[in-house]
């Protein structure tokens, strides 16, 4: 009997051993698999975002544990530990905190070769992580978690900006900042056009500092307010070691993950879109240059209800970006510095030639400003000498007019062209309202918003170029007449091809339309031609009238028509009216200027050479222009020969006398 039952003991204990061993091994193996995490309710937030990210086919005890024997089986009985935590609620004291040891990401298969990986790209600027890892930042060791945690709602390990603005921005007397916008910012990505919407070329070639443009883009101080250690810590001789911070780092970095933002206050590195923050000035002087503020900002005009700041402003530009140089001002008694805004301003960062476009918004401003303020004018004596119920309304609208009409003048519109436009166009509209209201008669002639008839990569540049009359060919080009007017657009005489703004129209495609009114005044717009046929000032000489315009001889009687098109006249022109010898006298008239043009511009260039002085320098420059608007003729001296040889003479004897004492 007693054999029997120690044979089934034997039987039995190995089957209940198997049985709980087997039972063991499934639940370990259960309880380590990343879909058991999530089934604790404080864990489902961490799960999701876990299974959305980019980590999300890699299970849990996988990163959370380091590689090796060890912790594989410190994995399986963790994960039951926390069964018995979860149902007798003993994680309610003690929160579990997960880490994610360096060795678990850099193992075999997964991040190994991350440090022997150079540069990368994050966002817009350029990381490493092997000086980040195996260099002490700031005397400080980092480790993996120190950047991609876990601290954004909804992400699985990150990485928070917040965390790396903290190390190189924080302020420190024992470590110097890591602040240097070369540090993260390559050259390469600042002057490409790709990467960056301002080319940096000319700053790194002036070797400017990128505050002279950029200011306050560093917010926040970084420090540890020492309630903050109450979060966590309650014990006094922790509390005691808040002034260690070689102490605080090591146990709390090093050796654990805590978020950097659990400590420090935020740290934040961007561009500053406010104008109050950005505008040096205005620390001193409080509510002065209002009306710069609000075109700069793009807000705050009367009637124009979506904001429109200006592009600099967006990028964070400071005040100081343009008004960079120093005026004196004041009397005997007081002397100070200012910092005011010249063309030079503009090139600095723009390049050379910019400035002409500050120029052209300067006088595209003054054009439409002495236009409103003459229709104000009336408008105002309008609704002053009517009495009508609509009256006050009236009154109300013109001083929301004469807001707007006052920030552009006092303002100055070049903080904001495209702002500007608008304002004007919102204050014409109410004085159009207020003459409606009170009956007027009046109807001011049209205030054109032509900037609305730019495309608009254009008019961020080239807001009120319709104010501007140009001149090409010899030509008189109004702007207004062929955007505003014709609907002409951009593209049609320029090109971004080979050079931005490069003008490619041609004579033959503006003669197309200027040629089909045919009993149109040449004059009008063949303005250097009448100036050399009829006599008159051109760049500083006084012309003489050719011997044919005395004789009373027009344009059309040379320059023919055929079949409703105006012909350029050849030498057989001539034999119409003189005898065929003639043709001979009006081929060696353009042979002669032919030759003097390039004996000349040879002259030109080899006194170039030499060295001159900087009149002599500007005089050649005026005689090269001089030569253009001759060669703009087209006709090769045949307008008005005798003075154009006369004139070149007298050009190559300037010529050869610049060089010489």
């Amino acid at each position: 009997m007693k054999t029997k039952i120690k044979k089934k003991r034997f039987v039995i204990l190995p089957a209940v051993l198997g049985f709980f061993l087997l039972l063991f091994i499934g639940a370990a193996e259960y309880t380590s698999q990343s879909r058991f995490c999530g089934t604790c309710h404080y864990m489902k937030p961490y799960y999701q975002s876990w299974k959305t990210s980019s980590h999300g086919h890699v299970e849990c005890s996988v990163c959370h544990y380091p590689p090796g024997v060890r912790s594989f089986f410190r994995a399986k009985v963790e994960g039951l530990l926390q069964v018995g935590r979860y149902w007798t609620k003993l994680y309610l004291k003690s929160k579990p905190w997960a880490e994610i040891p360096d060795e678990s990401c850099l193992r075999p298969g997964c991040h190994e070769k991350r440090l022997l990986q150079s540069q990368v790209k994050f966002k817009k600027v350029v990381f490493d992580h092997k000086i980040h890892l195996e260099d002490l930042k700031r005397g400080k060791k980092l480790r993996c978690t120190s950047c991609h945690s876990q601290i954004v709602q909804g992400e699985h390990i990150t990485v928070t900006e917040s965390t790396c603005f903290i190390c190189h921005f924080k302020k420190s007397e024992h470590y110097p900042q890591i602040s240097r916008c070369s540090h993260c910012h390559a050259q390469e990505d600042l002057i490409s056009r790709k990467t960056s919407r301002f080319n940096h070329t000319v700053v790194f070639e002036k070797n400017f500092s990128c505050n002279k443009c950029h200011s306050q883009v560093i917010l926040g101080d970084g420090e540890v307010p020492r309630e903050n250690c109450y979060k966590c810590h309650m014990q006094q001789d922790r509390l005691d070691k808040y002034s260690d911070t070689d102490l605080i780092h090591s146990t709390h970095i090093a050796a654990h993950k805590i978020e950097c933002n659990q400590c420090h206050l935020e740290i934040q590195h961007k561009i500053i879109k406010d104008i109050e923050t950005i505008a040096d000035c205005q620390t001193c002087h409080t509510g002065f240059h209002q009306a710069q503020k609000i075109l700069y900002a793009g807000e705050g005009g009367k009637g124009v209800a979506h904001g429109l700041p200006n592009v600099m402003l967006e990028k964070g530009l400071s005040c100081k970006g343009c008004h960079m140089f120093h005026e004196e001002a004041g009397g005997k008694l007081i002397k100070s510095e200012t910092l005011i805004s010249k063309k030079q301003a503009c090139e600095s960062c723009h390049g050379s030639g910019f400035a002409k476009i500050l120029q052209n918004w300067q006088v595209s401003t003054e054009k439409r400003l002495s236009q409103i303020k003459n229709v104000y004018q009336k408008s105002f004596q309008e609704v002053s000498r009517r009495k009508s119920s609509g009256r006050d309304k009236a009154k109300q609208l013109l001083e929301d007019a004469a807001f707007n009409i006052d920030v552009v003048e006092r303002g100055k519109s070049v903080h904001n062209m495209a702002y500007s436009q608008e304002l004007l166009q919102a204050a014409f509209a109410y004085m159009g309202e207020a003459l409606q209201l009170v009956g007027s008669s009046y109807k001011p002639e049209k205030f054109l918003a032509a900037t609305k008839d730019i495309p608009a990569p254009c008019s961020q540049c080239h807001a009120g170029i319709e104010e501007i009359n140009g001149e090409i060919y010899g030509l008189s080009f109004p702007h207004k007449t062929h955007i505003v007017g014709q609907k002409i657009n951009c593209s049609s005489c320029h090109s971004n091809a080979k050079k931005h703004g490069e003008f490619t129209g041609s004579k033959k495609e503006c003669a197309a339309c200027h040629h089909q009114d045919l009993k149109k005044d040449c004059g009008s717009c063949h303005l250097l031609q009448k100036r050399l046929y009829e006599g008159g000032a051109l760049n500083g000489w006084e012309v003489s009238k050719d011997m044919m315009a005395e004789a009373k001889v027009g344009c059309d009687d040379c320059h023919t028509q055929e079949k409703g098109q105006i012909l350029r006249p050849d030498a057989s022109i001539c034999a119409v009216c003189h005898e065929e010898s003639y043709k001979k006298t009006f081929e060696n008239w353009q042979d002669s200027y032919k030759k003097l043009r390039i004996f000349l511009l040879s002259n030109i260039g080899e006194k170039r050479k030499e060295k001159l002085s900087e009149k002599e320098k500007t005089l050649l420059t005026e005689i090269e222009q001089t030569l253009k608007k001759l060669d703009y003729d087209g006709s090769m001296g045949v307008h008005n020969s005798r003075f154009i040889r006369d004139l070149l003479t007298k050009l190559g004897q300037e010529i050869k006398l610049t060089g010489k004492k």
